[in-house]
């Protein structure tokens, strides 16, 4: 809700009168997310993709748009492969693609210590230098209040941080509470909720167990605005968290004020990622920006998608900042972005800024704003500090601007990282080439060009500059207009590129290109119009160059010989290590390529076949390819969105039978295998080297004694035993002690009721179709705990201004939320149907939760009027609130066949002070209670009236029979 709107909100509320009902639910528990482990600086990059009905061009490399957020399930599998997958890779593999004792280009420059980025719309695995902050490149920083040193150089987590990200991740409401907590370990300094504990696991009492917890993440819950500033001011004085994500988490704008007072206090927060939060067109910028001017403590802001449209005022203060190291203010479409860009490039000159991260992607900056963007990039400015620009999917005035702000910044900076693609332009002009090019050797290293309309023309004048530059990373992807000399042009003398992107472009002698890139490690032709004579024609770079990933999605090759001829001379020399071969239309022919490839010795470590015509007898050849090689390499299979039925399934399942088979992430989602099949397959889970199993989404029938073995097999492989009674088991299983982190098996998609067992199992290693019935996520409940951890207290205990700003003005919440009697009796509610109504939602907790409904409050957008998804119940009784928290927790809290979040209210308040808030509080109950007890009994008049009327005219009717039967009117 925005700032000045509270005028409004006092007609937004919708009360409803009391009834009265009585039934008891039981309830299940809430399962918490697996924490996602992300290594940078992987070598080997391929696209994982589910499905690929959803292919865009080919565009994106550096820096990968928050806005166009993968498939979740996309996300999941990518961070598989990471994990574990490439390890072996990295240790084998890439031992004989760099035989010759040096390093890749990749290796050598490295990612900055930053994070990597789990995929565009390529789908390829990307650099994303502005989205973390890596411990390594954080010096030690002091507490300006207490002058204690906070060691911020601490080295990577150890193999206990590693199995506790794995107890958390497996952690269902079978595993008991003590084996949880006695996983917490000293080098354990990250948390990761973007689900909920089990319910029987106190989230305060293991918070309190990590006594060296450094990093928490708890994005993805939609926690809504109040439970988001329960943890915001919680922090204010925190002195051991450093890093904090909480993205996507159902904001409104006055949670801005909170983010404030967060960064003005605050002393030992470095990292903070507000991304996809709704916190206003100017109010963020209003109440954060004071705050970055004096805080320097702050070194990476994530701000991406948060609505803003007007951030003059942060611009203005930002530029007073000494400290913050990254900046990402990606997807706000500015309304004045010349004033905002101004405020940047006062920044970047000034001799006080240590920004080495600019993120302005599609944020509407408009052409004249790139001039004086450019006067930070010129010569005589002082600004040494910045390493990566992102400024794409913005609009310039001509290709004339766009070669003019390349050749600044890398003429006269040390950039090393620049993103200009998607960019569009006004009109159409000629460019001019330096006719003096520098011979100086310039810093950058990553371009990404993608989609920029370029022509040999604009080649022509960027190839001057090239000249200069040893690109290690370059995207040319979807510039159709330029020609085969274009291209000549710009990899000309560009010997030290490793990675290369290219698709969605036209191509003839393709393979001419690639005598200009004698490093190449990672190609990607992604859509390209190639042909296929130049597709066979790879197979040298393959198989005796230095190419270990390629990537050919999309190309139609299917009944080619193109496949036969990429393959003829592979073996064991060959270094490719990485092939993506998704939605080229192959079949089991087609197939038979690839694995007498793999007899011949081809190191293949990923393999992806997703959304392709492969059926069962593919697989089975695919299968047996694999078995006549010893110590086959390869670590990840992806074979969704194919035509694979139970045999296929089978035969997949045989590979797990030999101990020495490497294959740890399968992915057969989207395919029409039945339940024998999945059982199949479940059943090696935590027993081979299988630890990553996608059989989600089948077209097959499943009915739920089907999933039932399917799940009693899972809980015996995690060491749960066989379990006869759910309810008796819930809470006294020790954790699962997996062979291999992560363990994560998707069984969502299969239709019906997952059953008693399939709810107790269901967690974020563990998914099932549970969460159709009840969302997983943090409620404000467990907000609260976390509120009281970070205090270091036993319970949520706020001061009477705390609470104030959480709840809002009394205009914006009922004002019996400043009652103590009345706390206890209130629930809280979000993740509504926008259609959702007072009676709908008072009828269903009375009728179906057996609640004692005193008034529903259901709070409004100060804007549409609509409702926002967010409402308070008050209850006659403490029972009800526990009925209703028991109704949710079983699963049955859904309106219109849409689950919603319902918790308590576990906060103590300091209403001392509150003595005249709860008079006024107290009156406006009983005048709402005067109020409602008028209009019951005008209720009650009017359906006594309409009943005699009714009475009468039944009387009537009787006593005249033509008027009965309608021969007088």
């Amino acid at each position: 809700m925005g700032c000045g709107n509270s005028k409004v909100e006092q007609e937004n509320k919708d009360v409803r009168p009391r009834r009265q009902n009585s039934q008891q639910q039981e309830s299940t528990n809430v399962n918490c997310d697996h924490s996602k482990l992300v290594k940078p600086n992987e070598k080997v990059d391929l696209d994982i993709k589910v499905e690929d009905r959803d292919i865009e061009s080919d565009h994106e490399e550096c820096v990968a748009p928050e806005s166009e957020s993968p498939n979740t399930l996309v996300d999941q599998f990518v961070d598989d492969v990471l994990d574990g997958v490439l390890e072996k890779i990295s240790k084998d593999t890439n031992q004989s693609s760099n035989s010759d004792g040096n390093p890749s280009q990749n290796e050598q420059q490295g990612n900055n210590g930053k994070e990597v980025d789990k995929t565009d719309v390529l789908g390829e695995v990307q650099d994303k230098p502005n989205s973390s902050c890596d411990d390594k490149n954080v010096p030690k920083i002091v507490n300006t209040s207490s002058e204690t040193v906070i060691d911020t150089s601490k080295p990577a987590q150890g193999l206990s941080g590693d199995k506790f990200k794995q107890a958390v991740s497996l952690c269902s409401s079978l595993v008991s509470a003590e084996e949880l907590y006695k996983a917490c370990g000293e080098n354990v300094i990250s948390l990761t909720l973007n689900r909920a504990l089990p319910q029987h696991i106190n989230l305060t009492t293991l918070l309190n167990k990590l006594t060296c917890l450094q990093e928490l993440d708890l994005s993805n819950n939609n926690l809504g605005p109040h439970g988001f500033r329960l943890v915001t001011l919680s922090l204010c004085h925190n002195q051991n968290i450093i890093k904090l994500n909480l993205a996507n988490n159902h904001t409104d704008t006055n949670s801005a004020k909170s983010l404030g007072k967060l960064l003005s206090r605050n002393r030992t927060l470095m990292w903070l990622d507000l991304s996809g939060n709704y916190l206003g067109k100017d109010y963020f910028s209003r109440c954060v920006g004071p705050a970055l001017k004096i805080n320097n403590i702050l070194k990476t802001l994530i701000m991406s998608s948060i609505g803003s449209t007007d951030l003059k005022v942060f611009a203005d203060n930002v530029r007073s900042n000494t400290g913050l190291l990254e900046l990402d203010c990606s997807h706000n479409q500015l309304q004045d972005s010349g004033y905002f860009v101004k405020g940047m490039t006062d920044w970047l000159k000034s001799g006080d800024c240590q920004l080495t991260s600019l993120n302005l992607r599609n944020m509407e900056i408009i052409e004249t704003a790139f001039e004086t963007l450019k006067t930070a990039f010129s010569q005589g400015t002082p600004n040494t500090s910045l390493k990566t620009l992102d400024i794409s999917g913005n609009k310039m005035a001509s290709h004339k601007d766009l070669v003019s702000i390349i050749t600044n910044c890398v003429t006269f900076s040390q950039i090393t990282n620049l993103n200009v693609a998607d960019t569009s332009f006004i009109a159409n002009s000629s460019v001019n080439r330096d006719e003096n090019p520098s011979t100086q050797k310039f810093t950058l290293t990553c371009l990404n060009m993608s989609n920029c309309s370029l022509t040999d023309e604009t080649a022509v004048a960027l190839a001057a500059v090239f000249k200069s530059c040893d690109l290690g990373q370059l995207n040319l992807s979807n510039n159709p207009n330029l020609t085969m000399a274009g291209f000549k042009l710009l990899l000309n003398n560009q010997t030290s590129v490793t990675r290369l992107t290219l698709g969605a472009n036209n191509f003839t002698n393709f393979v001419d290109l690639l005598g200009y890139t004698t490093k190449l490690d990672y190609l990607n032709l992604r859509k390209a119009k190639i042909s296929m004579a130049d597709i066979g024609r790879l197979s040298g770079s393959i198989h005796h160059g230095s190419v270990s990933t390629l990537v050919l999605d999309g190309l139609k090759i299917a009944g080619s010989e193109a496949l036969a001829t990429l393959f003829e001379d592979s073996g064991s020399t060959s270094k490719l290590t990485a092939l993506s071969l998704s939605s080229c239309s192959l079949n089991n022919t087609d197939l038979q390529y690839i694995g007498q490839a793999i007899k011949t010795g081809l190191p293949l470590a990923m393999l992806k076949l997703s959304a392709n015509r492969i059926s069962d007898p593919g697989v089975a050849d695919l299968v047996a390819s694999l078995k006549e090689r010893s110590n086959p390499p390869l670590c990840l299979l992806d074979l969704s969105n194919n035509n694979i039925c139970v045999e296929g399934a089978k035969s997949l399942a045989t590979l797990f039978e030999r101990e020495d088979m490497s294959l740890q992430t399968l992915n057969v989602s989207h395919n029409s295998i039945e339940p024998e099949g999945i059982q199949c397959l479940v059943r090696f889970i935590n027993r081979s080297s299988l630890s990553v199993l996608y059989v989600n989404y089948q077209k097959a029938t499943y009915e739920e004694h089907d999933m039932e073995k399917v799940y009693q097999v899972i809980a015996e492989n995690m060491g749960y035993g066989k379990i006869e009674s759910v309810e008796q088991a819930k809470g006294m299983c020790q954790l699962p002690d997996t062979r291999r982190v992560p363990t994560i098996i998707h069984l969502e998609g299969l239709g019906g009721y997952p059953g008693e067992l399939g709810c107790a199992l269901d967690c974020s290693g563990i998914t099932t179709d549970y969460i159709n019935r009840k969302l997983p996520h943090l409620t404000f409940f467990y907000a609260a705990q976390l509120s009281a951890a970070l205090r270091g207290q036993e319970n949520c205990c706020l001061t009477n201004e705390e609470w104030i700003e959480i709840i809002g003005s009394e205009q914006e919440s009922p004002s019996w939320l400043q009652l103590a009697d009345m706390r206890s009796k209130a629930v809280y509610l979000s993740m509504l149907p926008a259609v959702v109504t007072a009676q709908k939602l008072e009828g269903t907790l009375e009728m179906e939760a057996d609640c004692n409904v005193m008034e529903v409050y259901l709070m409004k957008d100060p804007l549409t009027q609509k409702n926002n998804g967010i409402g308070w119940v008050l209850m006659s009784d403490e029972d009800s609130v526990k009925r209703a928290t028991d109704y949710f927790d079983s699963g049955q809290a859904n309106m219109f066949s849409q689950p919603f979040k319902l918790s308590s209210v576990p906060v103590q308040v300091d209403d001392d002070k509150m003595t005249e808030k709860e008079a006024k509080a107290r009156a406006d109950m009983d005048a709402r209670l005067r109020e409602r007890q008028v209009d019951d009994a005008e209720q009650r008049q009017l359906i006594s009236r309409l009943y005699h009327e009714s009475q009468e005219r039944h009387a009537y009717r009787l006593a005249h029979p033509a008027y009965a039967d309608g021969r007088i009117w």
